[in-house]
């Protein structure tokens, strides 16, 4: 459930009056069959909260009529629940949030139906904004969020709401902003009262997890992976270090040396060996390897994530092969561009053969028929290149490689000059056309 979601729901359960979460709480009395104590109380306001300085005005505590009155509100608030999913549901929300406000339900519960109705109404504007992927909504639900903030500053719920501003700001690409709400989350928790520790230290972590992934989308891999370490420091049971250690592995590929990203690597395959992430880890793996010029460790991690891929379940296999072709084409165009030609056409001849997909299957026998040109092997780069060609058209929706149609051009024309020069030379086998 995402944040915004989870929000809702917690609201509908927990902003009524209608669950006791601490001694000084809202929660409904029993009626009292006793006989009726009197108390001074404060006209119109709930009999529980004291009286006016008054000796000839007295009331009875918890009168049947208004236990009545709270619970007729809270029985249309359960109701109301019910009717989330349904088309007419915004209809009935109304309905219900005129008829508490207009009864004699205590004023507390009245204080946290007005609150609820801006959360509701800020939660329906992002709703609108997924539909017509409109803006404006966004900007509307952020200006209800603060009017719930300048109204009850020392709610008990603002740090959340200032956590779904950030939010809504970075959808906006509002992001210097969202990060700066996100630390207003942090300066918050502390002062608000009544708060439930395990809850505040959960948004503690929602909200240094906000910050620590947008300064990753903006390019400041440093300063992510710093607070992702700040994180994982906190010893949470909560957490879930697993997905917090993959994402401060994508901030050290982009702002550590190669030796940290190695080590923070084998760190993460030694301590998830089932996890997801597995074949991510092997690729900054690689890749730190790589760059280090380590190349049979960067063979072996290949081979090794050859066989992860080959012995994936089917629901773990589509989110598994594209890391295993990322670091088999980073780790073959590296080999090719260091003159290993031999290397680079066995990791690309590997690749083709377990790729399903045809436009990626084309893309490497094109590169295998650049390393056949380079090693000499002028007949076998003249048969890969034409296998190209006279493969039958096919439409895709893959944007991520060379059209189709481009390839085929390219390996059409790579025939011809391999042709021409080989009839010029006088066809001695060894001939090279520069690609």
């Amino acid at each position: 459930m995402n944040c915004v979601k989870r929000f809702h729901a917690i609201w509908l359960a927990v902003a009524l009056p209608l669950m006791a979460v601490g001694d000084d709480e809202v929660s409904l009395p029993p009626v009292n069959t006793e006989p009726a104590k009197t108390a001074k109380v404060e006209f119109g306001l709930d009999p529980r909260l004291g009286g006016l300085p008054t000796d000839n005005l007295q009331f009875k505590t918890n009168i049947g009529y208004l236990v009545d009155q709270n619970r007729a509100a809270e029985s249309r608030f359960q109701r109301l629940r019910g009717l989330v999913t349904q088309t007419n549901y915004l209809e009935e929300f109304g309905r219900t949030v005129e008829s508490v406000l207009n009864s004699d339900a205590s004023e507390r519960l009245k204080e946290d139906t007005r609150k609820l109705t801006l959360l509701e109404l800020a939660h329906q504007r992002e709703l609108a904004a997924e539909k017509d992927k409109s803006g404006g909504h966004l900007e509307r639900a952020l200006q209800l969020l603060a009017e719930y903030v300048e109204r009850y500053s020392r709610d008990a719920a603002v740090p959340e709401v200032l956590l779904r501003q950030g939010y809504l700001m970075r959808r906006l690409d509002l992001k210097d902003e969202a990060i700066e709400k996100f630390y207003l989350v942090l300066r918050s928790v502390p002062r608000i009262e009544g708060r439930n520790l395990a809850y505040s230290r959960r948004l503690v972590l929602m909200a240094q997890s906000a910050i620590a992934d947008t300064c990753a989308e903006m390019g400041r891999h440093a300063e992510a992976a710093e607070l992702y370490g700040r994180m994982l420091q906190t010893k949470s049971e909560e957490l879930e270090v697993e997905t917090v250690r993959i994402k401060r592995l994508r901030s050290f590929k982009e702002s550590a040396t190669d030796g940290v990203l190695e080590l923070q690597a084998l760190a993460f395959l030694e301590e998830f060996p089932d996890s997801d992430y597995i074949p991510e880890a092997r690729y900054f793996l690689a890749h730190s390897l790589k760059h280090q010029k380590k190349r049979d460790a960067a063979m072996e991690q290949f081979q090794l994530l050859l066989e992860a891929v080959e012995l994936a379940p089917p629901e773990r296999l589509a989110k598994w092969l594209p890391w295993k072709l990322r670091v088999g084409n980073e780790l073959a165009n590296q080999f090719y561009l260091e003159g290993d030609y031999i290397s680079s056409v066995a990791l690309y001849r590997a690749l083709a053969r377990s790729n399903s997909d045809l436009q990626a299957k084309q893309a490497f026998q094109y590169q295998i028929g650049l390393c056949e040109e380079r090693l000499g092997q002028t007949t076998e780069a003249i048969k890969t290149y034409q296998q190209i060609v006279d493969s039958p058209m096919i439409s895709t929706n893959n944007t991520n490689g060379v059209p189709v149609q481009i390839l085929r051009n390219m390996a059409a024309l790579r025939v011809s000059l391999l042709k021409s020069a080989s009839q010029t030379s006088g066809d001695r086998g060894a001939t090279s056309v520069q690609p």
